[in-house]
């Protein structure tokens, strides 16, 4: 599998998580990921939507991919971290970050001058 480095730019809407998950899905598929391809798709979703509804600016999507794992990753201008909340049984919302702790091999959030990245990576 080659080594590969993908950037979107995404406005702060709620469609843009939809043209996400299909850049995800895409990249993956197309390169022979196929079995990382669901869990990636749902947890860049679940990044993307969080950038969409807290920052408010635009979005950088970033995925890179080698033979071993796969990175994905969620800039947006805001400088507040995102922190995980607790949700009741009956919430709707509230489960996005507790998702990509249980399924991501390992996940971080980078704080820079301009906003942060929020980020996770999957072992192949």
């Amino acid at each position: 599998m080659p080594s590969l480095d993908q950037r979107l730019e995404l406005p702060a809407q709620p469609t843009s998580a939809r043209r996400a998950r299909r850049f995800v899905g895409e990249i993956l598929r197309s390169n022979g990921a196929d079995g990382a391809s669901d869990v990636c798709v749902l947890l860049t979703s679940e990044l993307v939507t969080n950038a969409v509804l807290y920052a408010r600016s635009p979005i950088v999507l970033r995925v890179a991919l080698d033979a071993s794992l796969v990175r994905v990753s969620v800039h947006d201008d805001s400088p507040t971290p995102p922190s995980p909340r607790s949700a009741a049984a009956n919430d709707t919302s509230g489960r996005g970050l507790a998702l990509v702790d249980v399924l991501a091999s390992t996940w971080g959030v980078d704080l820079n001058g301009r906003g942060k990245e929020v980020w996770f990576e999957l072992t192949l």
